[in-house]
């Protein structure tokens, strides 16, 4: 096998351990419903990788010093493989958490041995090797998602895990045969004296890595549980990312400028995603193509020219930044959203309801019917339910009731929709000031720039400040009109007033839910919902006090009994 072959399966290997990161999180909807966890659950397949790799780097760097890149690194390889296939055949989210830290060890061997093996060549053999070291480490985190999503459409998530086990075992055996240098050699290299590393730099990548998780994981868990988007196209959707860094690679300047500005623009794309004015997946591509453009200038950068990575431990030290960032921000904002995600669904719920009351339909019809859509919206995949439950009541129409029906439905859809994505601005603008503040915190090291320079960080200056600025501005102009939840005991509704004696009786009975609703000191939605819904009778006896009842008059009215 030729240094070069030998140089690109080592990068493949590389990069998977890179992208492991972020493979997976197209997956995550389905993880979080076949395995019976949380939102905090699926998010923590991602933190437990990223922070299991960070511990594991530096010690596995220093044993690589005494044993050598082709033991280690064969060795991490292979428990990567075999931690891959436990993921894959997991029967619940503890064992899959268990195989994410095995995987995160093996990764972190591979990472060090590959550097060090790459860094081991001479000439034009070794400058090849360079470019993949830094094409593995700025785009495998990029390429994971779209990857991943391919994989989850085509077979399944476990397919995701199922398929890395032999690229990692056949990238072990080449591990294990390439020749290198005596490791006390290499070591005496490592420990040679160097540039030193700075503490700006460092704050500010892991700032960047941190603000670069809300593309990478997200935005995906958006489009995927939020949106209902399937992964297949949901990959294609993020695969802008990929491409824009590539392009952002390619710019030259001065390295704390390029830094600073990447920071920047990634700041502007995470921002303008807190303000997705609806949800075409048209609207998610300028704001990757920003983040993906600062993610290639910021990234090479930091990492290798602000900061040193001229040996292993250099580059232990890059990947445990970059880690480091990516667990704590996860740990932080995934509770959070998920918190805000379970209440916006509940939210969204009663809206619908409300919606489905006011609408001209056949009073036992529409009232029996507002539960049955909206009583099983969960925030495992709410779109995903509404819809499916949106086409099975559907059928059950006359097709006289039809238009109104896929009024309120449309109405329905564009609510929960809303209340989605309210769900995840707050980690949006989280993770955008984050990068903001990294190109500030490399402000002061900044040089003065040249004229070309300048007017390219002017340019920046304005799209940060631009990009965020006219998503808001569409948002507001297509928000649709938020439905009031009015107090039972004082709301004068406008009531359907659809005539005929059904019409009489369906006014009535809106009022009568009003009235007992007011009694019991709820609102009239959360009153249907408990009426049909177990949980939600649970969730309105552990506030009220009091367990709405079926038998009653309301019930009868409402549902004919």
């Amino acid at each position: 096998m030729s240094p070069r072959t030998r140089s690109i399966v080592l990068a493949i290997a590389a990069g998977l351990a890179l992208a492991d990161a972020s493979i997976v999180t197209l997956a995550l909807p389905e993880v979080l419903v076949q395995l019976d966890t949380s939102v905090e659950g699926v998010a923590a397949v991602i933190g437990v990788y990223a922070l299991v790799l960070a511990v594991a780097l530096v010690p596995v760097e220093r044993l690589q010093r005494t044993h050598g890149a082709p033991l280690v690194g064969a060795a991490g390889m292979a428990l990567f493989g075999l931690a891959s296939l436990l993921c894959g055949v997991a029967g619940s989210v503890v064992l899959l958490l268990v195989g994410r830290a095995l995987q995160a060890v093996g990764g972190a061997a591979t990472l060090i041995a590959v550097f060090a093996l790459l860094e081991d060549g001479h000439g034009a053999d070794r400058a090849h090797a360079k470019r993949l070291w830094l094409g593995a480490a700025v785009l495998s985190a990029a390429v994971g998602p779209a990857l991943g999503g391919a994989l989850t459409q085509a077979f399944d998530w476990r397919a995701i895990f199922l398929f890395q086990t032999p690229v990692a075992l056949a990238a072990a055996w080449v591990c294990r045969t390439t020749p290198t240098r005596d490791p006390a050699v290499l070591a005496a290299d490592d420990d040679a004296p160097g540039p030193r590393w700075a503490a700006q730099p460092t704050v500010a990548l892991a700032l960047v890595s941190a603000a670069l998780t809300a593309v990478l994981f997200l935005l995906v868990l958006l489009l995927v549980a939020g949106w209902s988007v399937d992964p297949l196209r949901a990959a294609l959707t993020v695969s802008v990312l990929p491409a824009a860094a590539l392009v952002g690679s390619r710019i030259g300047g001065d390295a704390t400028h390029r830094a600073a500005a990447g920071s920047l623009l990634i700041g502007a794309g995470t921002l303008a995603l807190a303000f997705l004015p609806d949800d075409r997946l048209l609207w998610t591509v300028a704001p990757q193509v920003l983040a993906g453009l600062g993610m290639g200038l910021a990234l090479p950068a930091l990492g290798g020219e602000l900061l040193p990575e001229r040996t292993g431990r250099d580059a232990a030290w890059l990947l445990t930044t970059r880690h480091v960032g990516i667990f704590a921000i996860i740990a932080v904002l995934g509770s959070i959203t998920a918190t805000r995600l379970e209440d916006a669904t509940q939210r969204a719920r009663e809206r619908g309801v409300a919606v489905a009351l006011d609408a001209r339909l056949p009073p036992q019809q529409k009232v029996s019917l507002a539960p049955a859509l909206l009583g099983s919206v969960d925030a495992a995949d709410p779109r995903g339910a509404l819809l499916e439950a949106l086409d099975r009541e559907r059928a059950s129409l006359d097709p006289e009731d039809l238009p109104e029906y896929d009024r309120m439905a449309s109405r329905v859809d564009e609510t929960l929709i809303a209340a989605v994505g309210e769900s995840f601005d707050v980690a949006f603008l989280v993770t955008g000031g984050l990068a903001v503040l990294a190109a500030l915190v490399l402000a002061p090291k900044a040089p003065p720039p040249s004229v070309r320079t300048g007017a390219l960080l002017g340019v920046t200056l304005v799209v940060t400040a631009a990009a965020p600025a006219l998503y808001a501005r569409e948002q507001d102009d297509r928000r649709p009109t938020p439905i009031a939840l009015l107090d039972p005991c004082t709301a004068e509704r406008q009531l359907p007033g659809s005539g005929g004696l059904s019409g009489f009786v369906q006014d009535r009975a809106l009022e009568a839910l009003d009235t007992s609703a007011c009694e019991l000191g709820s609102s009239r939605e959360e009153l249907v919902l408990a009426l049909a819904d177990p949980q939600d009778a649970d969730r309105f006896e552990e506030r009220y006090g009091r367990r709405p009842s079926a038998g009653n008059i309301i019930t009868s009215l409402l549902f004919g009994g």
